[in-house]
């Protein structure tokens, strides 16, 4: 099959280029690199990197260093994989080694030229609202920049900082807010997040930075952006403000200003108060944040005029409109007109009411939209640093809002996958995507009542018996938060009928109107900044408001039901609908389908590690966690639901969480059916439960696979495809209780399976040699195998591990008698070039053991393979293939009464054979392997391997000699024609 052709306009090809020209951490271009070539870097990819990146112009403006290290990266790939490298790569990087010395690493101010590209696919285009071709953003938007080597080499190793690029995003994934404003961006860094309000048509773009040599550097930015950058204003060395303002606006709508926070006068600032204030890894430096926030406050004063009337600002398109309609957005819901910006701009495009409001918090838009606001994105590098931000910023009067779930901008680098990895190479490590936040930050505005505020929901979705209570008993200790207890649980009851001792004095004192709930008490107006919300997963019922999970934010408490079941029935009996978890897997997808990925916590993890818990879940509320959530006193609460003395008896005994005992009480097996529908979907959320915070124990990190695309195959096994993490045997298997299978190698070559036939003879013939019963058919083993290679989309370079368990027993034992449910079929396919080096050889050692792991002495000799001997001293085979030599033209082999009679063996064999060599088989002793002229092994994975090197020995002159070249290409042929087709497979 002919590899497919790259395309630089169009992913892969496409990302591979972006990320080179954004000078991307090396990893990254060999990932990227990988996804081109289907899991390895073939010599199309390396053609098309040398004809697109390092041959062409970009690669002549590159940063010498960077080339050198990826030209060299990029080699020792293709090598580590017994590929070959394409000449001018080898060219290139000897080229490089030469002409660079260390020296130019360090020397002087030296900058690097980057090239930024947003990448706008067409799913993308139309969430914009965008229809080509006359949406503006139809081209990738491509931004060059110079950039100061630290950008290479910092804690991220990112082309420019996460938040940055972050920020940038969000404005180009929202142009509706940005268009027609006034936007100043406080420590503007490169640049970059100006250029891109410039893209959106901002009226005007303020950039300022403190660093004077940040500051010549951005502005020689714009200029390579084609955008012209004015006179410092803060720098006026005596001439008139009011003349220089006045020249500003007559020229470029981009200005640059010098702006150290500590030293910023009110008057200047007062001059320019913007529609908005941006500001990207502004939140570094405990000292420098009241200076900061002093900025902040100038800047979100209130606006001295304010008398553009709604006609005039959407110039006069809905003068006579007294509402719009959401377009079904908000299942029906209409917004007055003087509640919203005006929806449509000049281009057409529209912005989703439903976000502006999320966006501008809800309620109070009408207020919000007249006042400037501040949109900050920060890496939270340290939790501390973060929680004193938001103190400062409460005691200013500010409202900090966390966004980084409710607007979601579209991804438009792919190529950087950077953001992903870990800000630090040692533990406790957190990655980027998890401390990367996006906040809102607008005056605090006082309610329609004396006292009352706009308050940030936090919503807490959890199963019965989960430590939701206590859960809510902490929240309910801040300072900063009031808290309702299962505010829908009345509705719950009138509309679900189940029956429950106080159903009827509850639904006469609560309110059970689920659309009011949700609008008059859940998002009602408060005292307090937040408002907690303990809610029953059960309890969110169809027709509820869409505001419920759109609006606040969310997270899901999880138990396992082996802890829920025992105590649940002791006061009702319980039901898979009582349990909830399936309701909270729905949960949590649909707030991930609304880009608001909810934490996951456990009550395990709650209960065993409190303060670690709770740190980890207020960073991922954007919340500041407070000593005080970790007790409480002891007895009934008044936020307590009238339900509290039939479900909190033991909660109210508690002063603070307690840890689990350390023996479980018995499981009641009257549960049992509940437990297997319910841990399933458990095991799911546990899944997703948050292990990288820093201040929790760091787990193991998952490990690379050797072949990327491996990630996500498919299994078969028993009687079915599963997906790699839930493609499990039991633990009543044969394999599991003693080792107990057989097994099989299959390769599979451009559609066929190579000897499949010859496979499954000897699969048979082990399987009755050990006398398994109810062994699957013939027929039905390679359906398994056709079906499992289809599902994959595999017919090429991949290798299949075939094994037949003698099966499921009744009860553990090494008895075959307990083997009652027929065997067990496995059919592993993974994508996997051959595992040995074919090219250049291998190193082989003798193992001192007679068939007893002689592998680990080959590992711990740094070699490829073991030798292993007969009971006599002759050589039998390596440990995981045969073996063979030549001595003088003739080929030899070992006796098959010591080795495994391969079938690749005897496939070389019959090469042999057809290629008019002399073959002989006899036992063979280790000496006359060390004075051979060749030795190869052969194998199903390894394919003909030559060994050049054995026991410290060269083979023969230590290269790969001609016979062992001469059957490797018979063998490559035979592969080629011959072999079972997998069904429905067409070579392109």
């Amino acid at each position: 099959m002919a590899e497919p052709k790259l395309d630089p306009t169009i992913p892969p090809g496409l990302h591979l280029v972006s990320a080179f020209l954004s000078m991307e951490p090396t990893n990254t271009l060999l990932s990227l690199s990988r996804e081109c070539g289907g899991g390895l870097v073939t010599e199309g990819v390396q053609r098309f990197i040398w004809d697109h990146c390092i041959s062409n112009e970009a690669g002549e403006k590159g940063y010498g260093p960077y080339l050198r290290n990826f030209v060299k990266r990029l080699i020792s790939e293709v090598e580590s994989r017994n590929g070959s490298v394409l000449d001018e790569l080898y060219e290139q990087c000897g080229y490089y080694m030469s002409s660079l010395k260390d020296d130019r690493l360090v020397k002087g101010s030296a900058r690097v030229h980057k090239c930024i590209s947003f990448l706008f696919p067409d799913d993308d285009l139309v969430f914009l609202g965008c229809e080509p071709p006359s949406c503006p953003k139809q081209s990738n938007l491509v931004v060059p920049l110079h950039c100061s080597l630290n950008m290479l080499e910092g804690d991220t190793g990112c082309s420019v900082w996460p938040s940055s690029l972050y920020l940038s995003e969000f404005i180009l994934s929202f142009p509706d807010i940005f268009s027609n404003k006034s936007c100043f961006e406080v420590g503007s860094g490169v640049g970059l997040v100006g250029i891109c309000l410039s893209r959106v048509k901002a009226s005007q773009v303020i950039l300022s930075d403190g660093d004077l040599s940040t500051l010549s550097n951005m502005k020689l930015n714009l200029k390579l952006n084609q955008l012209g950058a004015e006179t410092d204003v803060l720098e006026r060395f005596g001439e008139d403000p009011n003349t220089v303002k006045a020249e500003m606006c007559n020229k470029s709508k981009v200005k640059c200003f010098h702006l150290p926070w500590e030293s910023a006068t009110e008057s200047e600032l007062e001059e320019y108060l913007p529609d908005i204030i941006l500001g990207a890894d502004v939140i570094y430096d405990p000292s420098c944040l009241p200076h900061l926030l002093r900025v902040f406050v100038i800047l979100l004063k209130q606006k001295k005029a304010y008398t553009q009337t709604w006609e005039e600002s959407c110039e006069g398109r809905l003068q006579d409109a007294e509402h719009i309609d959401v377009n079904g957005a908000s299942e029906g819901k209409s917004l007055f007109a003087h509640d919203i910006q005006c929806v449509t701009i000049q281009n057409g495009n529209r912005t989703d009411p439903c976000q502006v409001e999320e966006l501008h918090g809800g309620s109070s838009v009408a207020r919000l939209m007249k006042c400037p606001v501040a949109y900050i994105a920060s890496v939270i590098r340290n939790i501390d640093t973060f929680n004193c931000f938001l103190k400062l910023a409460e005691e200013a009067n500010l409202v900090i809002a966390d966004i980084t779930e409710a607007l979601v901008p579209l991804n438009l680098l792919p190529y950087m996958q950077v953001v992903d990895t870990y800000l630090s190479n040692s533990p406790p490590r957190t990655p980027l995507r998890h401390s990367r936040k996006l906040t809102r930050i607008t005056q605090n505005m006082v309610g329609k009542e004396q006292g009352e505020r706009e308050v940030e929901v936090i919503h807490s979705w959890s199963a019965p018996r989960s430590l939701s209570t206590s859960l809510m008993y902490s929240f309910a200790q801040r300072d900063d938060m009031e808290v309702l207890d299962e505010p829908l649980y009345a509705t719950f009851l009138k509309v679900s009928d189940v029956e429950r001792p106080y159903r009827e004095e509850l639904l006469s004192k609560m309110e059970s109107d689920g659309d009011k709930v949700v609008k008059e008490i859940i998002f009602a107006p408060g005292e307090k900044k937040y408002r907690f919300c303990k809610h029953m997963s059960k309890q969110r019922l169809p027709g509820l408001p869409s505001d419920l999970v759109k609006k606040g934010k969310h997270f899901i408490l999880i138990r396992n039901p082996l802890d829920i079941l025992p105590s649940f029935g002791k006061v009702v009996p319980p039901s898979f609908l009582d349990l909830g978890l399936a309701e909270l897997v729905s949960i949590y997808n649909d707030l991930c389908q609304l880009g608001k990925r909810p934490p996951v916590i456990d009550a395990t993890d709650l209960a065993q590690n409190p303060e670690a818990t709770l740190h980890s879940l207020c960073e991922d509320l954007g919340i500041p966690f407070q000593d005080s959530m970790l007790r409480w006193e002891a007895g009934p609460k008044p936020i307590d639901g009238m339900w509290a003395p039939w479900w909190y008896k033991s909660v109210h005994k508690s002063t603070g969480f307690s840890s689990t005992r350390k023996y479980p009480e018995p499981f009641p097996h009257s549960h049992y059916d509940l437990l297997e529908q319910s841990l399933p979907l458990y095991n799911w959320l546990r899944r997703h439960v948050r292990q990288a915070s820093t201040l929790l124990k760091t787990p193991l990190p998952p490990p690379d696979l050797p072949v990327p695309a491996n990630k996500k195959l498919l299994a078969w096994v028993g009687d079915e495809i599963l997906p790699r993490e839930s493609a499990k045997v039991s633990v009543f298997d044969s394999v599991v209780q003693g080792g107990d299978s057989v097994w099989e190698g299959l390769r599979v070559y451009r559609g066929k399976i190579f000897k499949l036939e010859e496979h499954l003879d000897r699969l048979f013939d082990s399987a009755k040699a050990l006398a398994f019963k109810n062994v699957p058919t013939r027929e039905e083993v390679k359906e398994a195998i056709f079906r499992t290679l289809i599902r994959n989309g595999m017919f090429d370079n991949s290798h299949i591990r075939l094994s037949l368990t003698r099966g499921k027993k009744v009860t553990s034992g090494m008895s075959p008698a307990f083997n009652l449910y027929g065997c067990t079929l496995i059919v592993l396919p993974e994508w996997k070039p051959p595992v040995y080096d074919n090219t250049h050889g291998v190193t082989l050692v003798t193992a001192t053991t007679r068939r007893n792991s002689p592998n680990i002495e080959g590992n711990n000799a740094n070699a490829d393979d073991a030798i292993m001997l007969d009971k006599d001293g002759f050589v039998s085979e390596t440990n995981a293939t045969n073996i063979f030599l030549v001595k003088k033209g003739r080929v030899l082999t070992p006796h098959a009464d010591y080795c495994l009679p391969g079938i690749t063996r005897a496939t070389v064999m019959d090469l042999v054979v057809k290629e008019g060599l002399v073959l002989e088989e006899r036992r063979i002793s280790l000496s006359e392997f060390h004075t051979a002229d060749e030795v190869w092994t052969t194998g199903t994975m390894g394919e003909l391997t030559p060994a050049v090197k054995i026991d410290g020995r060269e083979v023969g002159d230590g290269q790969v000699g001609p016979v062992t070249r001469r059957l490797q290409n018979a063998y490559k042929k035979l592969t080629e024609e011959s072999g079972v087709p997998i069904p429905s497979y067409q070579e392109k």
